[in-house]
């Protein structure tokens, strides 16, 4: 009986620790940043008109993750439903600064002889394929919503692009304002 005993016990230990081991750690998610960012090399190309003052950067680099929150929104639907409703808070957060944001970009568009909406189409379409051969595409998209929507962020400005490709598509900053003190400095990919 001794023995019964002994082996019940042991067998109850076994599996209290057995349920124990399989519990699920409740480890906080690491807080939100702009890890997420990252930023095309520059490229070899032809730079369109001057290069980009540090207005001219912002309104662009604005410009770059509005589409690519947007496309993000759309790409990830279905992996990750909750985006529409991250898009509609990113929206409704960002909408003032955006709009705020609409004369520079035309501007800086404009003095480089392009037409804005076929430069927003060019963004759009950039992130589009970045978004289908990256299959990392929405978790980072994911961790740049977490960015952008925490309590940390108050203006669009502070929202990195998820991948900055500004210099791949002929816009250069100026390097006063590559190295401007207080930009975001994405990391490079």
């Amino acid at each position: 009986m001794t023995v019964t005993f002994l082996r019940a016990a042991g067998a109850t230990a076994a599996a209290v620790a057995l349920l124990a081991a399989c519990q699920p750690t409740t480890q906080a998610p690491a807080a939100p940043s702009t890890a997420y960012a990252k930023v095309a090399p520059p490229a070899s190309g032809p730079v369109r008109g001057a290069c980009l003052t540090p207005e001219e950067v912002q309104a662009v680099r604005i410009e770059i993750a509005w589409q690519q929150f947007y496309n993000a929104a759309i790409q990830c639907r279905s992996a990750i439903p909750a985006f529409q409703q991250d898009y509609g808070a990113f929206r409704s957060k960002f909408s003032a600064d955006n709009n705020l944001n609409s004369a520079p970009l035309q501007r800086t568009v404009g003095k480089r002889g392009l037409n804005i909406n076929t430069f927003k189409t060019d963004i759009a379409n950039r992130d589009g394929g970045r978004a289908g051969g990256n299959p990392g595409y929405c978790a980072n998209a994911m961790e740049g919503y977490r960015w952008a929507l925490s309590q940390q962020v108050s203006n669009i400005t502070q929202v990195p692009p998820m991948y900055d490709f500004s210099s791949d598509m002929g816009l250069r900053a100026c390097a006063a304002a590559a190295a401007a003190p207080g930009a975001a400095q994405p990391k490079k990919n």
